[in-house]
């Protein structure tokens, strides 16, 4: 099983208290808006109650619906995207999306640079991506995710220092 994502347990308390805060605030007879309990409530799945079932989806997994790659770092890459920034509260006009990857052989795995992925994940490393250079040898454990359209998804990686 996974490290414990304890960043989205932190976030399912924080979220809870702030929500309590805003029944006991509209209970002592005070105004707020109608929707700000319903706003923490769905803030508070968004950024605990989903992470925490994804990984649990995800441990749950047998190891035969997972697959195996040995061999070593053909190529490394990355791809950086530029956009004009929609947000209406953004102060930025453009944001740079990183997709880091490297293949074996023929395969290719990826992940988004700077996403907030389950700990379940590959992106669970805490002081950052690993470091990865041409010719390494490496061991992939992942399985094609549905919920990302069959995307590819790291479970494990080791690495040959």
């Amino acid at each position: 099983m996974a490290p414990f994502d304890w960043a989205a347990i932190l976030y399912l308390i924080f979220f809870a208290l702030l929500f309590l805060g805003a029944r006991w605030w509209k209970r002592s007879g005070r105004r707020m808006p109608r929707y700000t309990p319903a706003a923490i409530l769905l803030a508070g799945l968004w950024f605990g109650g989903l992470p925490l079932v994804d990984q649990l989806r995800v441990s749950a997994m047998d190891m035969d619906q997972m697959s195996v790659t040995k061999g070593r770092i053909s190529k490394l890459w990355d791809i950086r995207t530029r956009s004009r920034n929609t947000e209406p509260l953004s102060f930025q006009k453009h944001q740079t999306n990183v997709t880091h990857g490297f293949d074996i052989g023929e395969e290719s795995f990826s992940w988004r640079g700077g996403s907030r992925c389950p700990v379940a994940t590959f992106c669970g490393f805490a002081g950052g991506p690993p470091y990865l250079r041409e010719g390494q040898k490496v061991e992939v454990t992942w399985f094609a995710d549905p919920l990302r359209f069959g995307k590819r998804r790291i479970v494990k990686l080791l690495i040959e220092k």
